[in-house]
């Protein structure tokens, strides 16, 4: 498996390196319309043996000299200080017209304004998640640029979900190898990674890697037919501060990092499931993603150490309504479990259950 690291260790350089000088003067010439063809933007990039500056260097390369780009990246990216500036960046894979082949540092797909070539998020993805998850990143974006259904949204939906399990994966995984590794600066994703939204864990050392559903509404909108618009103004009603998933719906409170209460009692636990009940009855092109959006409703009101922001009586009211609702959607396995626990309810510190929180209960 590809992760963020080379042999499971980035390459970590905070040095001025002779690499490139950019004149603040300089005209920047427009990046080649050609995407395999790099042209060096100015004096100071190298040719290397190898990926990393600390390779031996072949020759320095002029300003203007034009280089094929053999589609080959590091599979690490290299933090660089250059010239008062900060780079990370992965090496690619060239040819000179002189039939050299050998390394450039990625920075060479900058120009002297700091804008950057179309290719170089592309190159990112393939440096840090390897060809395979940057191939299927890459045609997942085309996809969901061309959707003309709801039925295709649905699909390059599902795709997408999968894709930030992968994401997830790669990350823990270089955690497990290295816990001492820093993580790179994934905040350009949606660039290339339509709907998705990185965020930095409190403690800088995870990423969580969330749902836009504001940027799938827009794209949905232009799609025809109107289920894939329903589900995602659904999922906005469910996180409607800004369109974008979180770690809790509206459904739970957060009141500290990383700890929630339900909200059950309050009536949104119900509209939740009468909203989903009615897509899903439908049938729905999203039914998988109703069906894992319903279970986590599910395990809000049935976990076994359950906290509830509101008084006793206002829970049991709601419950008891969820309970004796008509959702087709709710699995004779969820009505067990709801019903289990109404029946908790009447005794909630025999079983762990915390109520009316919001009281300042902690026990």
């Amino acid at each position: 498996m590809r992760t963020f690291l080379s042999s499971f260790c980035i390459v970590i350089i905070r040095t001025i390196l002779p690499l490139m000088f950019w004149s603040c003067h300089s005209e920047s010439e427009p990046f080649p319309s050609d995407p395999t063809l790099i042209r060096v933007p100015n004096t100071g990039f190298r040719l290397f043996s190898t990926p990393g500056a600390a390779g031996r260097a072949i020759r320095d390369l002029k300003k203007g000299e034009m280089l094929h780009d053999l589609g080959e990246v590091s599979p690490f990216l290299t933090p660089l200080f250059l010239q008062g500036k900060s780079y990370v960046e992965p090496w690619l894979q060239v040819r000179t017209k002189n039939a050299e082949v050998g390394w450039v540092y990625g920075a060479v797909l900058y120009n002297s304004k700091g804008e950057t070539a179309p290719q170089l998020p592309n190159k990112r993805l393939g440096a840090l998640f390897g060809k395979s998850l940057a191939n299927k990143i890459t045609r997942y974006a085309q996809q969901f640029h061309t959707v003309a259904s709801d039925q295709e949204m649905a699909r390059t939906y599902q795709q997408f979900r999968v894709l930030l399990d992968s994401l997830s994966l790669h990350t823990s995984f270089a955690q497990a190898v290295n816990p001492m590794y820093a993580l790179p600066d994934l905040f350009w994703l949606p660039a290339v990674l339509p709907g998705v939204v990185p965020q930095m864990s409190s403690t800088g050392d995870t990423y969580h890697f969330f749902a836009h559903y504001g940027v799938f509404k827009n794209r949905a909108s232009a799609t025809s037919g109107k289920m894939d618009d329903e589900f995602f103004d659904w999922c906005i009603q469910q996180y409607p501060s800004d369109s974008i998933e979180y770690h809790y719906p509206r459904y739970i409170i957060e009141t500290a990092a990383s700890q929630g209460h339900s909200l059950l009692g309050r009536g949104l636990h119900l509209q939740a499931l009468q909203q989903m009940d009615s897509l899903y009855r439908r049938k729905t092109p999203f039914e998988h993603d109703l069906i894992l959006l319903k279970n986590r409703c599910i395990d809000d009101i049935s976990a076994s150490k359950a906290s509830f922001w509101e008084v006793q009586t206002k829970i049991i009211k709601e419950l008891t309504q969820i309970c004796q609702s008509d959702l087709v959607i709710l699995t004779k396995a969820d009505k067990i479990a709801l019903e289990t626990r109404l029946r908790q309810l009447e005794e909630p510190e025999k079983y762990g259950i915390l109520t009316d929180v919001q009281s300042g209960r902690t026990k």
